[in-house]
C-alpha cells in the first residue's frame, strides 16, 4: 500500500508500507478524505522530524475491520480521528492531568503508531481515538472536523470573555475556524488580520466583523473601534514567528494572546513591552475527543461553516507536487483535501 510521507526538508515520498491489520484494541479505517494541514507544509519546508503516523492527520474514513477487543465502534461506522483519552498509567495521568497524557500525545503525533497517516488508502489505529461523524456531514465537511477541533480548543483555552474585541491573526484554515469559534463563544467584534486580500474576503464570508491588513491599517482600525485601547485578545493563528510580537502589540494593557498557529522557527520578542502591558499569553495544542464531538455538532447545525474553506481536492499521485506548490505559494488554496481512493 502507498502512503504519503515527509522524509525531511523538501523531501516527500509515496512510500510502500504494509497493509494495516486490526490488532486486539485497534481498528482498520479506510480513508475517504484527508486534509493537507499547515503543519504538513511546515514540516516539508523546515525539515521537522516528522513521524509517518502524523502525515495526514485531518482525515475521515469508514471502519473496515475490528480488533477482537473493540466493542464501542462497528464495521461501517464513519469516523474521524483525534487524541485518545488518558492511559491512566503515565506520570501525567497519575497526577490527575489526563488531558496531557504522554502516551496519548505520543500516539496522536505518530511517535508510537500508526505506521502511516491519512495520506493512504487505509490505516490502523487505536479504537479509543475514534470520534463518530454526524450523518448529515459530507465527507469533505467531516475532513475539516480535526482542524476545527484545534481552533475550538484554542478558543476554550483562551481568556476570551463575552463582548470582547478579538483579533484573529492569520486567515488560513485555523484562523478562519478560530474566528468563527470566537464568535460562537461570545466575542463582541472579531477583527481578521491578514495581508492577503482574498483571505480577508474569505474571513468576512465566514463571519468576521471586519478584516484588515496588518500595520497602519490595523492600528487605525483598532483605534477607531476601541477609542485607542486596542483589542482585548488576539489569537495568533499565522504560524509565523514575527506575528507573536505583533499580536502582543495589538492588544490593550492587561489583554491576552492565545497562540494556536505552530512554527518550528525561533521568535524574537520584546520582554519590556510584554511586561509593561502585563499581557497574558496562553498556548493551545491539539484537542480532546469531547471537543471533536462538539465540533461535529456545530458543523451539523450550521454554526461552524467549513465548506467555504475547501477549495481543491487532489489524488495521492498529485500530493507531493501539491505540498511543494503550497510551500512555494504557487497555489493559495485555503484547504486542500486528498482523495486517496482516486487515481
Amino acid at each position: 500500500m502507498r502512503a504519503g510521507v515527509i522524509r525531511g526538508k523538501h523531501q516527500f515520498e509515496l512510500a510502500e508500507v504494509d497493509e494495516p491489520r486490526a490488532t486486539e484494541d485497534h481498528v482498520v479505517v479506510d480513508i475517504v478524505r484527508c486534509g493537507v494541514c499547515g503543519s504538513d507544509v511546515h514540516a516539508y519546508v523546515e525539515g521537522w522530524p516528522y513521524a509517518p503516523g502524523i502525515c495526514g492527520h485531518e482525515w475521515v474514513g469508514v471502519v473496515r475491520e475490528l480488533g477482537a477487543g473493540v466493542t464501542h465502534v462497528h464495521e461501517g461506522d464513519r469516523v474521524a480521528g483525534g487524541v485518545a483519552p488518558g492511559c491512566g498509567r503515565c506520570l501525567e495521568c497519575r497526577s490527575s492531568m489526563t488531558d496531557y497524557c504522554s502516551a496519548a500525545r505520543a500516539t496522536y503525533s505518530g511517535r508510537l503508531a500508526p505506521r502511516s497517516g491519512g495520506f493512504a488508502r487505509s490505516m490502523a489505529l487505536h479504537a479509543a481515538r475514534l470520534c463518530p461523524v454526524p450523518a448529515s456531514l459530507t465527507d469533505d465537511d467531516a475532513a475539516l472536523m480535526e482542524p476545527a477541533s484545534v481552533a475550538l480548543h484554542g478558543v476554550r483555552r483562551s481568556r476570551l470573555r463575552v463582548g470582547d474585541v478579538a483579533c484573529v491573526v492569520g486567515c488560513g484554515p485555523i484562523g478562519l475556524l478560530a474566528l468563527q469559534c470566537a464568535r460562537i463563544a461570545g466575542a463582541g467584534h472579531v477583527v481578521a488580520v491578514e495581508p492577503d486580500a482574498g483571505r480577508r474576503a474569505k474571513a468576512l464570508e465566514v463571519g468576521a466583523d471586519s478584516a484588515v491588513a496588518p500595520g497602519a491599517e490595523l492600528r487605525d482600525h483598532l483605534n477607531a473601534l476601541t477609542g485607542g485601547l486596542r483589542a482585548d485578545i488576539a489569537f495568533d493563528c499565522a504560524g509565523v514567528p514575527v506575528t507573536l510580537q505583533q499580536s502582543i502589540d495589538m492588544v490593550r494593557r492587561g489583554g491576552s494572546v492565545c497562540m494556536i498557529g505552530v512554527s518550528g522557527e525561533a521568535a524574537s520578542v520584546s520582554p519590556m513591552r510584554w511586561l509593561g502591558k502585563e499581557v497574558s499569553v496562553d498556548t493551545a495544542m491539539v484537542f480532546s475527543l469531547e471537543e471533536m464531538r462538539i465540533v461535529g455538532g456545530l458543523i451539523a447545525d450550521g454554526r461552524l461553516r467549513v465548506r467555504p474553506l475547501h477549495e481543491q481536492t487532489v489524488t495521492l499521485d498529485a500530493l507531493g507536487q501539491t505540498i511543494d506548490d503550497l510551500a512555494n505559494r504557487r497555489i493559495d488554496a485555503v484547504k486542500v483535501l486528498v482523495d486517496p481512493t482516486a487515481g
